[in-house]
């Protein structure tokens, strides 16, 4: 598609193996984290630590940075969540609330 409708597709490293398909739930920081509901897809810059909650609640992770040793990746494996890493401005493309389809097996995103 060309017009403004026309779908996106986000390439990125692929850290955790499955296909998850949920509104985009855009999260700068903890501040953020009262927004996240089950079954959202967790669009983020990065996850640390503190972010591990998180995983328990969402049906998928991206991130702007990473890799298959990042944290997102280990806990998203630990969790059994799909995770693609290292999305170029997924927290700019994907629109909060707009469903997203996740293959971390690929390592793309669909919107």
């Amino acid at each position: 598609m060309s017009d403004s409708s026309a779908v996106a597709d986000l390439a990125g490293t692929p850290g955790s193996l499955g296909r998850a398909s949920g509104p985009a739930r855009v999260v700068h920081g903890p501040d953020d984290f009262a927004r996240v509901l089950p079954g959202d897809v967790l669009v983020c810059r990065f996850t640390e630590p503190a972010w591990t909650a998180l995983f328990g609640v969402v049906a998928a992770v991206v991130t702007e940075t990473g890799g298959v040793l990042s944290h997102a990746a280990i806990v998203a494996r630990e969790y059994g969540i799909p995770a693609v890493l290292a999305v170029s401005g997924a927290m700019t493309t994907l629109r909060d609330g707009e469903t997203v389809t996740v293959d971390g097996g690929a390592g793309r995103v669909a919107a």
